[in-house]
């Protein structure tokens, strides 16, 4: 079976059409993707917003900063004791400390190690 002039040419003119489209179309699905991340980095934005937002609200409340300044500050307030119970003195013997595991080094990165240092090696 022959394949005449007028079908090779719409082959090729449709492979050439095909062609054109794949840069355009691959440049879609990439603006895509960064539409994708641009959102994701938007909602953490927002969440993070939100979070701040609420902390700035309860710090204008005069209780909430009342107790941050006797937990964080240890203030109390006009005739109040405050007591600070603690741990006995005694001291505990030191822990030893862990070993850590030295990586081991191929011959071809000691002899740099000792060009660079200008050390003969071995």
């Amino acid at each position: 079976m022959r394949i005449s002039f007028h079908a090779a040419l719409l082959g090729v003119l449709m492979a050439v059409l095909a062609m054109m489209a794949i840069g355009p179309a691959r440049q879609l699905w990439a603006e895509h993707a960064q539409i994708r991340a641009d959102q994701r980095t938007l909602a953490a934005g927002s969440a993070k917003a939100a979070q701040l937002t609420g902390r700035i609200q309860a710090m204008q409340d005069p209780a909430h900063i009342e107790q941050l300044a006797r937990d964080q500050l240890g203030y109390v307030r006009p005739g109040e004791t405050l007591y600070i119970v603690g741990k006995s003195e005694a001291t505990p013997s030191p822990a030893p400390a862990p070993k850590v595991a030295q990586k081991q080094r191929s011959w071809l990165e000691l002899v740099w190690a000792g060009v660079r240092a200008r050390v003969p090696v071995l």
